[in-house]
C-alpha cells in the first residue's frame, strides 16, 4: 500500500494543515479518546482535530442530558481502500444496493473527518440512535443514522 503524507493530502484536498492533534503519553485534560480507536484495520489511523472536538463537544452534551458520564464508542474510524473493499464484499457497494460508499468519508483520502459511534451511559443505558443522532447534529455537519445495527455516522464534510 501506497499512502501519501497526509499533509500533502489535506493541503490538496481543502488547503488544511492536519497537525493539530495533539499527541501525549498521559491524558491530556479534557481529552477522552485515543488514537486506537479510529485505526484501520490495516493499521493506518488518521484524525483531523475538528472531529475530536465535535466528538468532545458531543460527548459533554450527552453527559449533560442524561445526568451522568455517557461514554462514545467508535466502531470505525479510518479505512484505507483495501479496507473499504473488504467490507463491501460482506455488505455491498451502495450503488448496488448495499451499505459501503464508494466515496466514504472514512477513507484516508478524507483526512480523518468520519467516524460511526455509539454512546451509552456510565449505568450501561445504550442512547437510542435517534436520540444520538438528534445531538450529533449540534456538532457535525453531516450525519446519517439509518443503519439497522443502531450506529451513527457523522463526519466533518464541509
Amino acid at each position: 500500500m501506497n499512502l501519501k503524507p497526509m499533509v500533502d493530502i489535506a493541503r490538496e484536498r481543502r488547503g488544511l494543515y492536519p497537525g493539530d492533534v495533539w499527541l501525549a503519553a498521559d491524558q491530556p485534560p479534557g481529552s477522552h479518546f485515543r488514537l486506537r480507536e479510529f485505526l484501520s484495520p490495516s493499521g493506518v489511523a488518521v484524525v483531523r482535530s475538528d472531529l475530536l472536538r465535535a466528538l468532545e463537544g458531543l460527548r459533554a452534551a450527552l453527559w449533560e442530558a442524561a445526568g451522568e458520564e455517557v461514554f462514545i464508542r467508535i466502531s470505525s474510524g479510518t479505512r484505507t481502500q483495501a479496507d473499504q473493499v473488504r467490507l463491501a464484499q460482506r455488505l455491498g457497494w451502495t450503488d448496488e444496493g448495499g451499505l459501503v460508499s464508494r466515496t466514504s468519508r472514512h477513507l484516508v483520502e478524507y483526512g480523518g473527518i468520519a467516524a460511526d459511534i455509539y454512546a451509552r451511559t456510565r449505568s450501561g443505558k445504550a442512547i437510542p440512535q435517534q436520540e444520538l443522532a438528534a445531538v450529533c447534529k449540534k456538532f457535525f455537519p453531516f450525519v446519517k443514522a439509518d443503519y439497522r445495527d443502531g450506529h451513527v455516522h457523522v463526519d466533518m464534510r464541509e
